[in-house]
């Protein structure tokens, strides 16, 4: 069995070094050396060495094969370690915004495509995330797209996993408010909901009938704050009713400009500080999770 997995890793690894000859692309593909022979060194070798024939002035008169060549290198990203993948981007962007700091949006866009739209073959905000801070926090980019792209940095600023979201105003069902920071407990479930989306309902009803949860709660150790990402109405009022008293309810309209959510319903887990630990974590997962976190 040992010898099967080599032999795999070897073939797959063998492929990644093929990818020299592939066509069409604004790129000499890397060759790894025959000494590297583990799947994750050969993979960030090409990484690292991916751009060093890019030209950033000629590559954006042909922008089928620079979404080409970009599609190449996300395909192989997942293989190579985050800290090359990262120090890849890192120059890409420098030296195409040392050229033409507008085609920083290109870059974002073709980034976009591949690796957070709809259509993407992997879905990484950690990946989008250099691109679009790059055309955010660029002054020298005067493109339409540049106020676009800076939204979407600042959602994605607001809510990676590590990063500590900015304080929010919510409105409670009896009209008062309160803010994110006045919550104290050393965890807390953030749980974004709508109360028409099915999904929503389910796992609000589960999480209202687990058994541990009231307890953690009840010590101190945790807090499920219920965010309503829109109006505070009297529809969604009423329906807070029936949400179980020791939670935090609240509606918050700006809350999908601050924080991702590709999920329904959207649920983030924080650490007392308020960073988040963990994020897109489904109701089925969300026991296990704090097993990891809290001690009962």
């Amino acid at each position: 069995m040992k010898r099967q997995l080599a032999s795999l890793i070897l073939f797959i690894a063998t492929a990644l070094g093929a990818f020299a000859q592939t066509p069409d692309l604004l790129v000499t593909m890397p060759v790894p050396p025959s000494t590297l022979e583990r799947l994750d060194e050969r993979s960030g070798y090409i990484i690292q060495h991916f751009w060093d024939t890019f030209n950033p002035k000629s590559s954006f008169s042909n922008l089928q094969a620079l979404d080409r060549t970009m599609g190449q290198f996300f395909g192989i990203a997942p293989y190579a370690p985050a800290e090359d993948v990262h120090a890849s981007i890192d120059h890409l962007i420098a030296i195409v915004g040392k050229a033409k700091a507008d085609n920083l949006v290109t870059l974002a866009e073709i980034a976009e495509r591949h690796v957070y739209g709809d259509t993407a073959d992997i879905h990484s905000e950690e990946l989008l995330y250099p691109f679009v801070k790059a055309v955010a926090t660029t002054k020298k980019v005067k493109s339409p797209l540049k106020a676009r792209y800076t939204a979407i940095y600042k959602q994605l600023d607001n809510s990676q996993i590590g990063m500590i979201p900015a304080d929010f105003t919510y409105t409670r069902p009896d009209g008062t408010t309160g803010t994110l920071s006045e919550n104290k407990t050393p965890y807390t479930l953030l749980f974004f909901y709508d109360p028409d989306c099915l999904d929503c309902r389910m796992a609000k009803a589960r999480l209202s009938a687990d058994i541990a949860l009231p307890a953690l709660i009840d010590n101190g150790q945790l807090s499920i704050m219920a965010i309503y990402p829109d109006e505070p109405t009297a529809e969604w009022r009423e329906d807070a009713k029936g949400l179980p008293a020791n939670w935090i309810v609240g509606a918050y309209p700006e809350a999908d400009q601050h924080f991702t959510m590709e999920m329904t319903p959207e649920i983030y887990f924080l650490d007392k500080e308020h960073k988040i630990l963990a994020k897109d974590i489904l109701t089925d997962n969300i026991l296990s999770t704090f097993s990891r976190y809290i001690n009962y």
